[in-house]
């Protein structure tokens, strides 16, 4: 279903006077940032983009977006045109009730990533990956006594097979 509405909300932008009205943005770069923004908001946050606030919008573009583009992406450029334009034409066909927020939040969480995809630091690097839980406690054997206090040998206890 999700799918089908980010279909019809990029076709509907990209064919409005919004999004033909995006200027010195190559064609297919606005659709790519336009198409980002569609599925972060409906398969990220949940949310359709007439229900977006400040909050929402600094959230899909610092955390979201970061993490969608390469290191030093090109297109990191034209986010902030294409944002706008985006709310814009939110803000035109639908209910936008959070627009003054949205649109406040906008020039600064673009300029913050901005900065994060031009110094590399938007996508994780390898050595902050966690290391896997590693349990500390010795394996229960079968001749153990059972761990529920009950002085049984586990396999009589708690180790039956049902």
């Amino acid at each position: 279903m999700a799918d089908k509405q980010i279909a019809l909300d990029l076709a509907a932008f990209l064919d409005s006077p919004f999004g033909r009205a995006i200027g010195g943005v190559p064609r297919g770069t606005s659709r790519e940032l336009a198409e980002l923004f569609f599925e972060l908001c409906y398969d990220g946050l949940g949310k359709a983009p007439r229900l977006l606030d400040g909050e929402d919008v600094r959230e899909l573009v610092i955390s979201g977006l970061s993490s969608r583009l390469e290191r030093r992406d090109a297109r990191v450029e034209h986010v902030a045109e294409v944002l706008d334009a985006l709310l814009d034409f939110v803000a035109a066909t639908s209910v936008f009730t959070q627009a003054f927020e949205a649109r406040r939040a906008l020039p600064d969480a673009c300029a913050e990533l901005v900065e994060l995809v031009r110094s590399g630091h938007n996508t994780p690097s390898v050595a902050a990956k966690q290391d896997p839980f590693v349990h500390g406690a010795s394996k229960l054997g079968r001749n153990d006594p059972c761990s529920c206090g009950s002085g049984k040998k586990f396999k009589k206890c708690h180790g039956k097979e049902d």
